[in-house]
């Protein structure tokens, strides 16, 4: 938006006010003009606009108030040709107005305060001075931009929809997450996370999704496939239920792992592989501790396994997996790899 031409709050509830006129003239056939009642309504509405910005320091805003002081009076003198009438129905209005618009305000903080903590529990950062910046623009919706670096080679772009619901009050749409890797520019990525109750993934999980790892939510894991797309151009997000049995603690028992041991140190491995995180662990052969990088992979009830320089670990048959985790029940554990 161009700043030598910010947004007339005033002139977008008179062309509220304006749509719905038309809409009540082409039900009813009727006009301000011709209907005493719709007249004081459209007087009750103009006198709300004008106390509700007349403190505004907006140049293009006061003129508009000025021109719709002149109708406010015009109007008035029409329903109340009395002087007297006039000057008591303003003493009246103006109370109304003002708790009126001390109500709304209340209003419009619960759902400031509402909008940023619920940014916040997402995973962004504080977007508060540009969330209420927007708000008070009085916009029907807007956007909001943000990027960073996650590491050398990767950027992630994020961009928070928000629209006015059918109370008025504002509610965050969801987020577009693009993700661009710099020495590999056709792999970049971006999905469109919308907010729904059932899955409102957070910005890790986000990140995680992108980057082609799955996540966890309600029971049901979730990927996204990047070799399928629908008739808009957005990945598919493939969900895993719970019927697909995926045992995620089952599947890391299969392994010789040395957190295993530790109740407090599985659980934290389980939490950030649901998060859909590369983990570091520590693997056990042949009595030596090995670091390795393990990601959860319930499309084939498995784990993806890495060396500590991120070399996957290939298993061609079950007698290289036997080789590579002398254990009976690892085979098991990683055959479902090979098998969905």
């Amino acid at each position: 938006m161009n700043p030598q031409f910010p947004v007339n709050r005033v002139e977008m509830e008179f062309s509220q006010w304006k749509a719905r006129e038309e809409r009540l003239g082409t039900l009813f056939s009727i006009t301000p003009a011709e209907n005493r009642s719709l007249l004081a309504e459209k007087l009750r509405q103009f006198d709300r606009i004008r106390t509700k910005y007349r403190s505004s320091k907006n140049i293009e805003e006061q003129h508009t108030l000025r021109i719709l002081k002149m109708e406010i009076q015009r109007m008035s003198k029409q329903l109340y040709p009395s002087l007297i009438s006039r000057i008591l129905r303003k003493i009246i209005t103006s109370t109304q107005n003002q708790l009126s618009l001390r109500s709304e305000a209340k209003k419009d903080e619960r759902n400031f305060n509402s909008l940023n903590e619920e940014v916040q529990r997402i995973g962004f950062p504080d977007l508060s001075e540009k969330l209420k910046n927007l708000i008070d623009k009085e916009q029907e919706n807007f956007n909001i931009p943000l990027s960073y670096c996650i590491n050398e080679k990767e950027k992630i772009t994020h961009t928070l929809s928000f629209s006015k619901n059918a109370e008025g009050h504002f509610e965050l749409d969801g987020f577009k997450s693009s993700l661009q890797n710099n020495s590999r520019p056709e792999d970049s990525r971006e999905y469109y996370f919308k907010n729904a109750l059932e899955n409102n993934f957070k910005l890790n999980e986000a990140y995680n999704l992108l980057s082609g790892r799955s996540v966890e939510h309600n029971q049901s894991w979730f990927q996204l496939d990047f070799n399928d797309r629908d008739a808009s151009g957005s990945y598919h997000l493939k969900e895993f239920r719970n019927e697909y049995a995926y045992d995620l603690e089952k599947t890391l028992k299969a392994i010789p792992l040395k957190e295993i041991s530790n109740t407090y140190e599985m659980e934290k491995l389980k939490n950030a592989l649901r998060q859909g995180d590369s983990v570091s662990a520590v693997l056990i052969k042949n009595g030596r501790e090995n670091q390795i990088y393990i990601e959860a992979n319930p499309q084939f009830r498995s784990l993806n396994i890495y060396d500590r320089h991120f070399r996957k670990i290939q298993k061609a048959s079950s007698k290289n997996q036997a080789a590579a985790f002398p254990k009976k029940s690892v085979q098991k554990g990683i055959k479902s790899k090979l098998q969905p």
